[in-house]
């Protein structure tokens, strides 16, 4: 009691120092104020953006300033160590929440999904996920200077700045997008002479999306035909070379960093690559070179401070069931390991890690065509979720075929799995008292998020992995979500009481041994298949797992989507699995971390992904 005492008091003073580190490297210390601005659509929607604002950044010297936008289905906090290296160098930055991502309200039809040109329907908005309502809000500002515009994007985004760039020609002076295949496009299709602002272009050598978009990889789309027309050259085109002058706002660059679609978020090349341009295209006063950059130690707290969350958990889970009030968490029942053929067990176990790695691209290439709902309104949150409930149903298969024919007939039964109480127990009350100790430790965790960003006006995240704060917004959808991931968590938590004898055993050697295993069901598969595919994808310039799907047969896009989006879920898994099984081995009650892990799921897959409906 005392040791977990002592760890939570620490976890807990740990994550404020992390994170408050980490804030300081993402406002400079203080010589850039970001601020949370919200401002208003034509159809009555609120768009949530942040603002980056330098210390010199005034109405008698007006700043330059550039709109910043994400990709599809993320949120502005993915693309912040662009916006904060544009800062430092003397740039107010808006950093803008497309339609429906993050805190900006969801709008209906086209105008929420597609990066298409001009309007549709009856809706005044346009089809650039709220660029232009960004560039107009940054003219708003009077220690901006209006006719010194600059605009970003990554992905869908890179599509959204292009068309919203198209309507101020008057004031854009120049654009960036990168990892922007259907930029790519747009360029090889467009006049260039129609683009009068600079344009420059991030295509690493490895991005997955461009492959999809294009069909080639980028070192042969350095001599395409029409994008070297577009660029205003009859050779292959050369990587950072300027093509046109900045001058007359005619320059046309195209960068090649060695990375990925999503490597661009974390990556010194390419951000080096977009200082460098806009310091050529509008420049400003700061002496900083492009290699002078400091978005990687504001990661690395980051990263510290998920670690302290993760112990601040764990340690809050033990000291509550310590608790007089919360005391009944506890279980007295002994759960030992069934003793049936250990080959047989170890078939099932070897089923169960990797059953998810078979389904994700072609069970989820199936859900990802499917409608949201407003009971489950997010799109990529119910890819993510139905996966992970019919890898579970898979399993249960596998643990209900296993029960009858071997586990059975060893007097295996309910309390072999931990469903039933100890003596004199109640399972009722235990249940009970299990979820309000769950609903206790989420809650927590989430004030502590929710008063870091208040505090920091950041969020606990690595690369695209994120533990956001949430709104009550999106809390109204949690229940749909949270349903799913309790019939999930429950049978994962009895295959690995099953397979891989979680709970039984407290010596050092059991103990890794069952955190291991209990990682290996709930993330192994999709780390190797994170391994796999960025191993592949650099070394061959193509991505691995790219499967076809109607209406695409050479590949659909969406199969790339999920593999990137092993790079959250590996890390949520992880998280989870860690929580999951220590408050089990602290309780011997399979309910307390299975309700807390479910709602923990629940929360980060609500508070990730964009709303479409």
């Amino acid at each position: 009691m005392k040791k977990a005492r002592i760890s939570l008091v620490v976890s807990f003073v740990l994550i404020f120092v992390f994170m408050s580190v980490a804030s300081g490297f993402n406002s400079d210390w203080g010589r850039v104020e970001i601020r949370d601005v919200y401002y208003p659509n034509s159809e009555g929607g609120i768009i949530h953006a942040q603002l980056f604002v330098p210390a010199n950044a005034s109405s008698a010297e007006p700043l330059p300033a550039i709109l910043n936008m994400h990709g599809g289905s993320d949120y502005l906090q993915t693309v912040s160590n662009y916006s904060i290296e544009l800062a430092r160098r003397g740039y107010v930055v808006l950093s803008v929440d497309a339609y429906g991502s993050g805190s900006s309200d969801y709008v209906s039809g086209a105008v929420a999904t597609s990066s298409g040109e001009g309007k549709t329907g009856q809706s005044a908005l346009k089809m650039d996920g709220g660029a232009s309502l960004g560039i107009e809000q940054l003219l708003s500002y009077k220690f901006v200077d209006s006719n010194n515009i600059g605009l970003i994007g990554h992905s869908m985004g890179g599509t959204y700045i292009a068309n919203a760039a198209l309507d101020y020609p008057d004031n854009v002076r120049a654009i960036m997008p990168w990892g922007s295949g259907s930029f790519v496009d747009k360029m090889k299709s467009s006049n260039s002479a129609d683009y009068k602002f600079n344009v420059g272009y991030i295509n690493a050598t490895c991005d997955e999306m461009v492959v999809f978009a294009t069909g080639e990889v980028t070192s042969k789309l350095m001599d395409d035909d029409a994008l070297k027309a577009f660029v205003g050259t009859d050779t292959t085109i050369e990587s950072g070379k300027v093509y046109g002058s900045f001058e007359d706002e005619t320059a046309r660059v195209i960068y090649t960093p060695s990375t990925t679609h999503i490597g661009n978020i974390i990556c010194r090349d390419s951000i080096a690559s977009l200082c460098s341009f806009f310091e050529k295209a509008m420049p400003t006063s700061s002496r900083l070179s492009p290699d002078d950059q400091v978005w990687m130690y504001k990661e690395a707290f980051c990263v510290l401070a998920i670690i302290s969350l993760l112990a601040f958990i764990v340690s809050l889970g033990f000291v509550l069931a310590d608790t007089k009030v919360l005391s009944k968490v506890n279980s007295t029942a002994v759960i030992a390991s069934v003793d049936t053929n250990r080959w047989i067990k170890a078939l099932c176990l070897v089923i169960s890690i990797v059953v998810p790695g078979l389904t994700l691209h072609k069970v989820g290439l199936w859900l990802a065509s499917k409608p949201a709902s407003p009971f489950m309104p997010m799109n990529w949150a119910n890819v993510l979720l139905w996966l992970t409930v019919i890898n579970s149903a898979i399993l249960l298969v596998v643990f209900l075929v296993w029960h009858f024919a071997c586990g059975k007939k060893k007097g295996a039964s309910l309390a072999s799995y931990g469903f039933k109480a100890g003596n004199g127990e109640s399972v009722l009350k235990m249940l009970l008292t299990s979820l309000l100790y769950a609903v206790i430790i989420i809650a927590c965790v989430y004030a502590i998020v929710n008063l870091c960003y208040a505090m920091f006006k950041i969020d606990f995240r690595f690369w695209q992995f994120g533990i956001m704060p949430i709104t009550l917004k999106r809390f109204k959808s949690v229940l749909g979500y949270l349903l799913g991931f309790v019939f999930a968590f429950g049978v994962m938590n009895t295959i690995s009481i099953a397979f891989a004898s979680v709970g039984s055993g407290n010596g050092k050697g059991s103990a890794v041994k069952q955190y291991v295993l209990a990682w290996l069901i709930g993330a192994g598969a999709y780390t190797a298949i994170l391994v796999i595919y960025y191993v592949g994808l650099k070394t061959t310039q193509r991505p691995p797992f790219f499967m076809a799907y109607p209406p695409f047969a050479t590949g659909h896009p969406n199969s790339l989507v999920l593999s990137m989006k092993t790079t959250i879920l590996v890390p949520t898994f992880t998280i989870i699995s860690v929580i999951n099984t220590a408050i089990f081995r602290k309780t011997k009650n399979i309910y307390a971390g299975w309700f807390t892990a479910a709602i923990l799921a629940a929360m980060i897959m609500i508070t990730t992904n964009a709303f479409a409906c």
